[in-house]
């Protein structure tokens, strides 16, 4: 299915131009996110037709950001003691598949 958003959107969320030594890196960020895209909407009854691209789009992006910035951020934060550290979220995808519930066709009830 995806993905879902360009190299390009991605760069210029970052403030980055994409260039030989960074595209592939952008592009598996992207891969990687729109994969765990993929297997929440296959697990979660979502219908493809019924799906809103702009949503896609941004969750994608949102999700290869935080990929490409995991890096940075290998010991569960981002900064230093002395000035300050900025905790990562510990849910995953989770914030993001929250962000995907308006596309749910079934909630399994019946």
């Amino acid at each position: 299915m995806g993905p879902y958003c360009e190299v390009a959107e991605v760069a210029a969320e970052l403030n980055i131009v994409v260039a030989t030594n960074n595209e592939a890196r952008l592009q598996a960020c992207i891969n990687v996110a729109s994969t765990e895209i993929d297997h929440h909407l296959d697990d979660a009854n979502f219908t493809a037709g019924e799906l809103d691209p702009g949503l896609l789009n941004r969750t994608n992006i949102n999700r290869a950001i935080e990929w490409w910035k995991a890096p940075a951020a290998y010991n569960g934060g981002v900064g230093i003691p002395e000035t300050g550290q900025l905790k990562t979220p510990q849910s995953g995808f989770e914030r993001h598949a929250a962000a995907l519930l308006p596309l749910k066709v079934s909630w399994g009830l019946a």
